[in-house]
Protein backbone atom coordinates (compact mmCIF):
# COMPACT_ATOMS: atom_id res chain seq x y z
CA UNK A 1 0.00 0.00 0.00
CA UNK A 2 1.05 3.62 -1.26
CA UNK A 3 1.63 6.45 1.17
CA UNK A 4 0.94 9.60 1.36
CA UNK A 5 4.50 10.40 0.72
CA UNK A 6 4.87 8.14 -2.47
CA UNK A 7 6.99 10.57 -4.55
CA UNK A 8 5.54 9.00 -7.70
CA UNK A 9 1.84 9.38 -6.58
CA UNK A 10 0.25 12.76 -7.72
CA UNK A 11 -0.04 15.60 -4.90
CA UNK A 12 -4.29 16.48 -4.53
CA UNK A 13 -3.94 19.95 -3.52
CA UNK A 14 -8.17 20.53 -3.32
CA UNK A 15 -10.55 17.98 -3.44
CA UNK A 16 -12.45 17.52 -6.88
CA UNK A 17 -15.64 20.00 -7.25
CA UNK A 18 -18.03 16.80 -7.61
CA UNK A 19 -17.16 16.11 -3.69
CA UNK A 20 -18.20 19.55 -2.60
CA UNK A 21 -21.51 19.96 -4.34
CA UNK A 22 -24.10 17.06 -3.74
CA UNK A 23 -25.87 16.00 -6.08
CA UNK A 24 -29.07 17.81 -5.90
CA UNK A 25 -26.96 21.11 -5.13
CA UNK A 26 -25.69 20.89 -8.66
CA UNK A 27 -26.49 23.94 -11.08
CA UNK A 28 -28.91 22.53 -13.84
CA UNK A 29 -29.46 24.06 -16.95
CA UNK A 30 -33.80 23.84 -17.98
CA UNK A 31 -34.00 23.66 -21.82
CA UNK A 32 -34.34 27.21 -23.48
CA UNK A 33 -33.30 28.94 -19.99
CA UNK A 34 -29.57 30.64 -19.94
CA UNK A 35 -27.56 30.48 -16.93
CA UNK A 36 -26.96 33.79 -14.69
CA UNK A 37 -23.79 32.89 -12.94
CA UNK A 38 -20.85 33.87 -14.51
CA UNK A 39 -18.22 32.59 -17.16
CA UNK A 40 -21.24 30.32 -18.36
CA UNK A 41 -22.97 32.59 -20.80
CA UNK A 42 -24.22 30.90 -24.06
CA UNK A 43 -24.61 32.15 -27.10
CA UNK A 44 -22.75 33.91 -29.62
CA UNK A 45 -19.38 35.32 -28.76
CA UNK A 46 -19.21 38.74 -28.88
CA UNK A 47 -16.78 39.67 -31.96
CA UNK A 48 -14.24 42.53 -30.93
CA UNK A 49 -14.45 45.72 -32.90
CA UNK A 50 -11.68 46.39 -35.25
CA UNK A 51 -9.10 48.39 -34.93
CA UNK A 52 -9.27 51.68 -36.27
CA UNK A 53 -7.89 52.19 -40.13
CA UNK A 54 -7.45 54.58 -42.72
CA UNK A 55 -10.52 54.70 -44.88
CA UNK A 56 -9.49 53.55 -48.30
CA UNK A 57 -6.42 51.53 -46.95
CA UNK A 58 -5.90 48.30 -45.87
CA UNK A 59 -7.13 47.07 -42.27
CA UNK A 60 -4.87 48.30 -39.49
CA UNK A 61 -2.94 50.66 -41.00
CA UNK A 62 -2.73 53.44 -39.08
CA UNK A 63 -1.62 55.80 -41.54
CA UNK A 64 -2.51 58.34 -43.86
CA UNK A 65 -2.10 57.99 -47.75
CA UNK A 66 0.23 61.40 -47.92
CA UNK A 67 2.47 59.68 -45.64
CA UNK A 68 2.54 56.69 -47.03
CA UNK A 69 3.29 58.45 -50.27
CA UNK A 70 5.70 60.09 -48.96
CA UNK A 71 7.54 57.43 -47.54
CA UNK A 72 7.50 55.69 -51.09
CA UNK A 73 8.86 58.27 -52.52
CA UNK A 74 11.73 59.06 -50.19
CA UNK A 75 12.31 55.15 -50.32
CA UNK A 76 13.14 54.85 -54.19
CA UNK A 77 14.86 58.32 -54.16
CA UNK A 78 17.21 56.77 -51.63
CA UNK A 79 17.47 53.22 -53.57
CA UNK A 80 17.64 54.46 -57.05
CA UNK A 81 20.48 57.19 -56.35
CA UNK A 82 22.33 54.13 -55.57
CA UNK A 83 23.27 55.47 -51.96
CA UNK A 84 22.48 53.59 -48.88
CA UNK A 85 19.33 53.72 -46.84
CA UNK A 86 20.06 56.54 -44.30
CA UNK A 87 18.01 55.18 -40.90
CA UNK A 88 17.32 57.40 -37.63
CA UNK A 89 17.35 55.28 -34.88
CA UNK A 90 16.76 56.70 -31.55
CA UNK A 91 18.32 56.19 -28.41
CA UNK A 92 17.70 57.75 -25.69
CA UNK A 93 16.32 60.58 -27.10
CA UNK A 94 19.29 61.03 -28.85
CA UNK A 95 18.63 60.82 -32.70
CA UNK A 96 21.41 59.80 -35.19
CA UNK A 97 21.68 58.33 -38.41
CA UNK A 98 22.81 54.86 -39.17
CA UNK A 99 23.11 53.84 -43.15
CA UNK A 100 21.69 50.54 -44.49
CA UNK A 101 22.32 48.94 -48.09
CA UNK A 102 20.41 49.55 -50.64
CA UNK A 103 17.77 46.70 -50.38
CA UNK A 104 16.64 48.14 -47.61
CA UNK A 105 15.08 50.92 -49.31
CA UNK A 106 13.81 48.68 -51.80
CA UNK A 107 11.52 46.79 -49.43
CA UNK A 108 10.54 49.63 -47.73
CA UNK A 109 9.50 51.32 -50.95
CA UNK A 110 7.96 47.72 -51.84
CA UNK A 111 5.51 48.13 -48.53
CA UNK A 112 4.56 51.76 -49.26
CA UNK A 113 3.57 50.56 -52.79
CA UNK A 114 2.23 47.74 -51.27
CA UNK A 115 -0.11 49.40 -49.10
CA UNK A 116 -1.10 52.10 -51.53
CA UNK A 117 -2.44 49.44 -53.69
CA UNK A 118 0.02 49.58 -56.51
CA UNK A 119 1.97 46.38 -56.49
CA UNK A 120 -0.16 43.77 -56.71
CA UNK A 121 2.06 41.10 -55.08
CA UNK A 122 3.22 41.41 -51.33
CA UNK A 123 6.46 42.24 -51.05
CA UNK A 124 7.99 38.70 -49.51
CA UNK A 125 5.84 36.13 -50.16
CA UNK A 126 4.44 36.97 -53.53
CA UNK A 127 0.78 36.31 -53.04
CA UNK A 128 -2.04 38.47 -54.47
CA UNK A 129 -4.69 39.35 -52.68
CA UNK A 130 -7.64 41.55 -53.12
CA UNK A 131 -7.17 45.40 -52.04
CA UNK A 132 -7.84 46.65 -49.22
CA UNK A 133 -5.45 43.53 -47.38
CA UNK A 134 -7.16 42.87 -44.36
CA UNK A 135 -5.24 43.05 -41.01
CA UNK A 136 -4.27 39.62 -41.18
CA UNK A 137 -2.32 39.76 -44.63
CA UNK A 138 -1.02 42.81 -43.78
CA UNK A 139 0.54 40.85 -40.32
CA UNK A 140 1.48 37.94 -42.68
CA UNK A 141 4.04 39.73 -44.45
CA UNK A 142 5.94 41.36 -41.88
CA UNK A 143 5.94 37.52 -40.16
CA UNK A 144 7.26 36.41 -43.40
CA UNK A 145 10.15 39.30 -43.11
CA UNK A 146 10.99 37.84 -39.49
CA UNK A 147 11.06 34.44 -40.92
CA UNK A 148 13.92 35.71 -43.13
CA UNK A 149 15.68 37.75 -40.88
CA UNK A 150 15.86 34.79 -38.32
CA UNK A 151 16.68 32.30 -41.06
CA UNK A 152 13.80 29.84 -40.72
CA UNK A 153 11.75 30.68 -43.89
CA UNK A 154 12.74 32.60 -47.37
CA UNK A 155 16.84 31.81 -47.91
CA UNK A 156 16.17 33.40 -51.55
CA UNK A 157 15.11 36.90 -49.73
CA UNK A 158 17.99 39.89 -49.00
CA UNK A 159 18.10 39.78 -45.33
CA UNK A 160 18.70 43.67 -45.98
CA UNK A 161 15.51 44.07 -47.97
CA UNK A 162 13.27 41.67 -45.39
CA UNK A 163 14.29 44.62 -42.89
CA UNK A 164 12.69 46.99 -44.83
CA UNK A 165 9.75 45.26 -45.28
CA UNK A 166 9.48 44.56 -41.68
CA UNK A 167 10.13 47.86 -39.99
CA UNK A 168 7.35 49.69 -42.80
CA UNK A 169 5.31 47.01 -41.65
CA UNK A 170 5.30 48.15 -38.14
CA UNK A 171 5.56 52.29 -39.20
CA UNK A 172 2.49 52.04 -40.99
CA UNK A 173 0.54 49.49 -38.45
CA UNK A 174 1.99 51.82 -35.28
CA UNK A 175 1.57 55.07 -34.59
CA UNK A 176 4.58 55.20 -31.69
CA UNK A 177 7.13 53.84 -34.64
CA UNK A 178 9.91 55.91 -36.17
CA UNK A 179 10.09 56.62 -39.74
CA UNK A 180 11.80 53.83 -41.52
CA UNK A 181 13.41 55.91 -43.96
CA UNK A 182 13.70 60.13 -43.21
CA UNK A 183 11.98 62.59 -45.18
CA UNK A 184 14.69 63.87 -48.05
CA UNK A 185 15.85 67.19 -47.24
Amino acid sequence: MASNSDPWRPRRLHPPIDDLLPPAGKPGILPGVTPSWPGHEYGPTPIPAPAPSTPGLPGGVRRTRAELEALRDDAARQFHAGEHARVQLDEDEDEYDVRRPAPFAQGVWAVAAWLLGQLQNAPISGETHDYPYTPLQVGDEKTHARDCLEGNDWPDVDRDYALGVRDAVRWASFDWKSRPVPAAA
